[in-house]
């Protein structure tokens, strides 16, 4: 498994090597801390080139105002609609849970629905900027707050598109009532994975490791697949829908929104511009 380094440090007894040959294939990409002054020079009876030390630090200040911003609004949440709160994460329950929640408050339009969803985009796409931040080793071009707002805007737009798809099926069969109960499954696999992902999050910033955006991304896959079962059962006892057609429908709901990010990802990351001329 690659790993992501910290430090690269010159070996004294080595070779003198000239300092332009050692910073040019590393300026494009890579941080660099100046020189000491006080290095020492001279030793063992030969000249001692000092290097700069290259970090690879990818924790920028705001990432962490942005964890602790979903931090207090997970607090908010929990103090002020602690019932609600609790409803939420009961949903996975069984559909009971659904039931008692529906009958006395709808997640749409709600406070602790909207922030919920609000905090699940700030994590996913800070989650996505620093996997292409480790992935790709350039910090120069990914680690900035303006990549930040690309990516928000790809996971906005697949949030947004699965909303869109959600309505336009349910106003098409003329299942009304099951838009509240599908939102209701969506807003509590999206609070846990986006809790299953802070800690994650956390030890990304701080070991920036490929391990880590492979455990993420088994994440958001077993979110995927939770959602799609819970959706599934819920969907199957609330209408009269042929099983089939249920299954076909959330296939559409899982797939559309990924092809459509990944062929907009490609195109922005290839040619510049999602829309191609």
């Amino acid at each position: 498994m690659p790993q992501y380094p910290y430090i690269q440090y010159q070996n004294p007894f080595a070779e003198p090597v000239p300092m332009a040959d050692t910073l040019q294939p590393q300026a494009d990409s890579l941080l660099c801390d100046s020189v000491v002054p006080s290095f020492i020079t001279q030793g063992f009876g030969r000249a001692v080139t000092p290097l700069p030390r290259v970090t690879y630090d990818i924790l920028n200040a705001w990432n962490l105002v942005a964890i602790a911003l979903v931090l207090l609004l997970i607090v908010l949440n929990k103090q002020l609609y602690p019932r609600q709160f609790r409803q939420v994460l009961g949903v996975p329950g069984g559909v009971a849970h659904t039931n008692q929640l529906l009958r006395e408050w709808s997640p749409v339009g709600s406070f602790l629905g909207w922030s919920f969803f609000f905090a699940y985009l700030l994590i996913m796409s800070l989650f996505v900027q620093k996997s292409f931040v480790i992935c790709s080793r350039d910090l120069v071009r990914y680690n900035t707050t303006q990549m930040f707002g690309v990516f928000a805007g790809l996971v906005s737009v697949w949030i947004l598109l699965r909303f869109a798809i959600l309505y336009f099926v349910n106003w098409l069969f003329d299942t009304d009532d099951t838009v509240d109960r599908q939102m209701t499954v969506q807003l509590s696999v999206s609070t846990y994975e986006m809790i299953a992902m802070l800690p994650l999050l956390l030890l990304l910033l701080y070991n920036p490791y490929s391990m880590f955006v492979w455990i993420g991304v088994a994440i958001i896959a077993i979110a995927a697949f939770m959602r799609f079962v819970m959706e599934l059962v819920e969907t199957r006892i609330s209408t009269k829908i042929p099983p089939l057609y249920i299954f076909l429908y959330f296939c559409a709901l899982e797939i559309a929104p990924v092809a459509t990010l990944l062929t907009a990802s490609l195109r922005y990351f290839g040619h510049g511009s999602v829309f191609l001329s």
